[in-house]
């Protein structure tokens, strides 16, 4: 029997990206502060692809010290992990982390991280942090060996998907996300010490309350008990599911401070009164507000704009909205965010 393969149309394929000094330098600064060596500028050469939930990024990456510090943490929406399997070269870290060729090891972008890396070729996934929400500080900085189980098994699944990606379409990527999701999960899960650290039951509740909350932001009403109402569930599978952000009232409050930081740089709001735009989106005490901007941000709403519009905030603010990266990553990384 003969057995014919199908053509593969191209505009069903996985999203990607290729990313290159010749169209977009210095990228890898949309997620960390970068420090090269004196005369020389931190670039990258990757392949970004979109699984929906995730994003895998293959290729080369500079010599160069990464940072992430906790004014970039402010100012960044993504509450996400970082897992990077290194190939080439591996990386030293405060603390004594030290991680080889082949071990993974995992970022809580939630967190402070600094690290040094020589030049070389390694792979990263960026993955919602609902994937494993009872691991809060347990997971950053975690080094999975090479040589054990979990390690190496978590290793070879990133490789071979490096290698599956170009080829994957669409129709793949949904059917294998969310099983993809849960393998990575399980070897996180066997490498710390919690025993109640499992794959999350309440994530697609999470997923919907989230996407409600973005599309109703500008409601002054908008509490834990409407979403709940609105999605049919109770308030305590509600807060369950919001373990991993701190709350749902706290999550609702970091998301209305973004969007108003956001409206704060938009050119078409520069003589709009400071209160109206906290307003729209949901804040109706003025003071409230500019105490809970200046704890989130350190600075208050009116000196933040100034710097917006002084450009003296533009690094910063770049990481935070994609405003430097190109508009494809810019909106996948939002994306990311909202997940």
């Amino acid at each position: 029997m003969d057995i014919h393969a199908t053509p593969i149309d191209r505009a069903t394929l996985l999203p990607h990206l290729h990313l290159g000094q010749e169209n977009h330098p210095g990228w890898p600064s949309v997620l960390f502060g970068t420090t090269a060596r004196a005369g020389t500028s931190v670039d990258a050469s990757l392949a970004v692809f979109h699984f929906k939930r995730f994003l895998l990024c293959s290729g080369r990456l500079d010599a160069a010290r990464y940072v992430r510090d906790r004014a970039r943490l402010a100012w960044c929406d993504l509450d996400h992990y970082v897992l990077y399997l290194p190939l080439q070269r591996g990386l030293a870290g405060g603390n004594g982390l030290r991680v080889r060729v082949q071990d993974v090891v995992v970022l809580d972008l939630a967190q402070p991280a600094a690290f040094g890396m020589a030049a070389g070729e390694g792979l990263s996934l960026v993955i919602p942090r609902v994937v494993v929400p009872h691991a809060k500080g347990q997971l950053h900085g975690l080094r999975l060996c090479r040589q054990s189980t979990m390690g190496g098994l978590l290793g070879r699944l990133l490789a071979s998907l490096a290698v599956a990606a170009p080829r994957l379409t669409e129709d793949d990527c949904t059917r294998l996300t969310e099983p993809l999701l849960h393998v990575i999960a399980a070897c996180l899960a066997s490498a710390v010490t919690d025993p109640a650290l499992v794959v999350p039951d309440a994530e697609t509740l999470g997923r919907r309350a989230r996407r409600y909350i973005e599309g109703n932001l500008q409601r002054d009403d908008l509490t834990p008990a409407v979403v709940a109402k609105a999605l049919g569930t109770s308030r305590s599978q509600l807060y369950r599911a919001f373990e991993p952000f701190g709350g749902v009232a706290r999550y609702l409050l970091q998301r209305r401070l973004r969007r108003c930081l956001l409206a704060l740089g938009e050119p078409a709001n520069a003589g709009r009164r400071i209160g109206d735009l906290a307003y729209v989106y949901g804040f109706t005490d003025e003071g409230h507000f500019s105490k809970a901007f200046r704890k989130a941000f350190g600075l208050s709403p009116r000196a933040a704009r100034r710097a917006l519009q002084r450009g003296e905030l533009s690094a910063s603010y770049a990481a935070a909205s994609g405003a430097h990266a190109p508009p494809s990553l810019a909106r996948w990384l939002h994306e990311l965010a909202g997940q």
